[in-house]
C-alpha cells in the first residue's frame, strides 16, 4: 500500500483531536463522501482513543435535515453541547512554550 493511503484517512489522526466533537448524521445520507458508516467509524475511533465525542443519528434523514422533529433535536443537541463544552467549560491550561 502506498504511504499516502496509510496517512490520509482521518482515522490515523484521531489521537490528535483534542477538542470535544458533536457528530450529527442523517441515517439515510446518500452522499458518497459522508456515508453513515464512515462517520460511525470515526466516532468509534475517537471514543476508543478516549476522545470526548457524541454520536446523534437522525432516522429517515438524508444529508440535509427536513423534519421539524429532526431540526428541533439538532438545535437542542447543539445548544446542550455548547453549554457543556464552551459556555460552562473549565478554562483550558495555557500551552507551554
Amino acid at each position: 500500500m502506498h504511504q499516502r493511503h496509510v496517512t490520509m484517512p482521518p482515522f490515523s489522526h484521531v489521537k490528535l483531536i483534542d477538542e470535544p466533537m458533536l457528530m450529527i448524521h442523517g441515517a439515510e445520507d446518500p452522499n458518497s463522501g459522508t456515508y453513515p458508516i464512515q462517520s460511525k467509524r470515526m466516532y468509534a475511533a475517537m471514543k476508543g482513543n478516549g476522545g470526548t465525542v457524541r454520536w446523534v443519528e437522525l432516522p429517515f434523514e438524508e444529508h440535509g435535515y427536513r423534519a421539524r422533529e429532526s431540526i428541533g433535536h439538532v438545535l437542542w443537541e447543539m445548544i446542550r453541547w455548547a453549554d457543556t463544552y464552551a459556555k460552562n467549560a473549565d478554562p483550558r491550561p495555557a500551552p507551554t512554550p
